[in-house]
């Protein structure tokens, strides 16, 4: 690790070092541009892990500063006016498309409540009905609050125009219910009064009698008083 300091040393004829004097090294040491002396007690003295972890450091920063410039070049090559062009361009289209997609959300909440509008509504055919819903549409009525503002007295007016009033089917009053048939009450033995006869008075018959001789002969005309 000392090789560097043989440069100091005179050789020898037999190859070993000459020596030298303080005075000598030192004046040497001045002199050697490759050698730097350094006072521990100054703490001039690194050491190699501080050394390489310094060197470490400049490398990152110098990686840094590599980046750097590459991106402040990037930006110098860039046309600013194409720039803002394009995000002009971009601002146009996001708020084209945000205007669209909202009144496809109005176009289609308006046609629901319009089909909940004529839910009570009945007509002759899908044809009038059709008819009826386009008359509707050509006046735009204002949807507020949940209602067509004019509808319903706009629809009073058509059913009673002449040339509407047909597509409307107008629905017939329930009949009258017919009332329901009373039960007969069930047949019962007629008794026909009994006429005196001339003459004799006939004898009379009690009720056990009567029913065994109408038994007898069903024909029978019995008579009872």
């Amino acid at each position: 690790m000392y090789e560097y300091l043989k440069k100091l040393f005179g050789t020898k004829e037999d190859g070993t070092p000459e020596a030298l004097t303080f005075e000598e090294l030192t004046k040497k040491l001045g002199e050697a541009k490759d050698v730097k002396l350094a006072n521990l007690a100054d703490g001039g003295y690194v050491s190699k892990e501080k050394f390489d972890s310094k060197e470490t450091e400049l490398t990152g920063v110098k990686t840094q500063l590599a980046d750097a410039n590459k991106e402040i070049q990037s930006y110098k090559d860039m046309d600013i006016e194409k720039i803002k062009q394009a995000a002009a361009d971009w601002e146009k289209k996001y708020n084209d498309e945000t205007a669209a997609l909202n009144q496809k959300i109005a176009d289609n909440e308006r046609a629901y409540n319009r089909e909940l509008f004529f839910r009570d509504y009945k007509f002759t055919s899908k044809a009038a009905a059709d008819g009826v819903k386009a008359e509707f549409d050509k006046h735009n009525f204002t949807f507020e609050n949940g209602k067509f503002l004019g509808a319903e007295e706009f629809i009073k007016d058509l059913m009673a125009n002449d040339d509407y009033k047909a597509a409307f089917a107008v629905e017939e009053p329930a009949p009258e219910p017919k009332p329901e048939p009373q039960p007969q009450p069930a047949n019962r033995p007629y008794f026909a009064p009994q006429t005196p006869p001339a003459g004799k008075p006939k004898p009379k018959m009690g009720l056990a009698e009567l029913m065994k001789l109408k038994n007898a002969d069903p024909n029978a005309v019995i008579t009872y008083d």
